[in-house]
This record gives C-alpha cells, structure tokens and sequence, in this order.
C-alpha cells in the first residue's frame, strides 16, 4: 500500500474511533464551560443595564487565555502523546508495525485524525462564544473577520503543539509529566520575559498572530514584543514540519519494547 493510500486508512479508523472515545468527550465538555461563562455574562448584560460586565471583554481578557494558554497545549499534548504510546501501553503497536504499509504513514495518519478532532473541539467552543458575543451585532463584518482570524490560529497552535509532542512521545514514553511541565512552566513564565527570550516559546509566535489590541487583551499580550507576521508563521510551520519529519524517522528506527514501564 502507498504512503497516501495508508495515511488515509490510518487516519479513517483513528478518527471515527477518536471521536468515539471518553478522552474527546471530556475535553469537548472543558471547551464548554468558557461558553457557559461566556453565556451567563451576556445574560447579564442584556438584562442589566447597569452591568459593569462585558461579554466581549470577559471573552478577550479571560476566556481567550483559556483557549489559547491552556485548552489547545493541553489537548495537544494528551492526543498527540496518544499517537504512539497508547499503542505501546496497549500492546497493540505490534499489530500496526506489521501491517504492510509504511510507518511514517502511522504516524502522519494518526496525527491528522487527532489534528481534526481537536480541530472540532476548540472551534466548536470559539464558534459558540463568537454567537454569544455577537448575538447583538448582527451584521458585524468586523467581528466575523477577528473570529476567522482565531480559528486559524487556533488550529495552527494545536498543528504546532501537536507536531512537538509528538516527536517528543516517539522517542519519550512518559511524556505526559514533561509535556505539562513544559507547557504551564516553560511555555507559561518565559514568554513574560522581555527581549529575544520569549521568542524560545511556542507561544509567542502565536500571540503574535492574534487579532488583538493592547486595550482589549492586556494579560494575554502583557511585555508580548511581537514577531513580524510571515516570521511567526514560518517558525510554526517550520517547527511542525521538522518535528513531524523527526518523529516519522525515530518511529521508523525505533524497536518499542511493550513491556517496557520505564
């Protein structure tokens, strides 16, 4: 079988059974509870008009950071980690190395499953706070144009994330401790750091490409020295490239011992 031909495969059986999993559905329920925040502030400022609550800026200052801070590494992290070591911890890697198609196409046909999975996640959250936002903006091209905007980058940060740990877990067994250490520790504190330093994080090129303004979203920008635009969409591109090259070539080389617990 060809490597398209088995990328496709991979990726039809690893999506309908992804979306099928416990796994998805909690983290579909997590991408609700912004929407449930978002849709009890709306509630209030439409009823209230005395609130000091805004819904825009409860999304931009508070939510946002959710989805882009915590919710998309974290997903990240737990489906790409998936890709290899839930075969390995199964015992039923065995099955898939010996079937006659490529390896790489294992690793490229899982991960576009998991990609699109997460895909739907976040942006089905971000679509519903959009709706909530805008219920009183009909018409907002403005407003249309900034969530487009998210949803691209968005699903560019999960690409980006989900290619670096994926690498990370073919030749890591246990990266799931490293993988949250590095997201709520190295990710989290350095890109706070004035100068080139928070250009060593993953999240400042995406922060770069956020629609934003320091009025509206001063915690998720705050010391943020953006990067050019074709910068910051290089470096993803180029780092999710590079890590899905290295983790088809270490996933190829690699001999997995499935008793192995270390």
């Amino acid at each position: 079988m060809g490597l398209l031909a088995a990328i496709k495969e991979i990726f039809s059986f690893f999506f309908r059974q992804g979306i099928r999993s416990k796994k998805a559905r909690i983290f579909f329920l997590l991408s609700m509870v912004p929407v449930l925040i978002l849709l009890l502030v709306k509630i209030i400022e439409l009823t209230n008009a005395d609130s000091q609550l805004s819904a825009e800026e409860i999304f931009s200052k508070i939510l946002l950071v959710i989805y882009v801070q915590v919710l998309i590494p974290v997903l990240a992290l737990f489906f790409s980690t998936m890709i290899v070591n839930e075969e390995v911890d199964n015992k039923t890697l065995v099955y898939l190395t010996s079937a006659p198609i490529p390896k790489p196409a294992i690793i490229l046909g899982k991960f576009a499953a998991y990609i699109l999975l997460s895909a739907i996640i976040v942006n089905a959250g971000l679509f519903l706070c959009f709706i909530i936002v805008s219920i009183d903006q009909p018409g907002n091209l403005a407003n249309v144009k900034t969530f487009l905007s998210f949803l691209g980058v968005g699903t560019l940060a999960l690409i980006s994330y989900s290619a670096f740990f994926t690498m990370a877990s073919t030749w890591i067994k246990k990266v799931i401790a490293l993988g949250l250490l590095f997201i709520f520790g190295w990710e989290s504190v350095v890109q706070y750091f004035p100068g080139v330093t928070q250009k060593f994080t993953f999240m400042h090129y995406i922060k770069s490409l956020l629609p934003y303004t320091q009025e509206n979203v001063q915690f998720l920008t705050f010391r943020l020295e953006p990067s050019g635009t074709l910068e910051a969409l290089s470096i993803l591109i180029l780092i999710s490239v590079i890590s899905l090259a290295a983790a088809g070539i270490i996933f190829t080389r690699k001999e997995y011992i499935l008793s192995d617990s270390a």
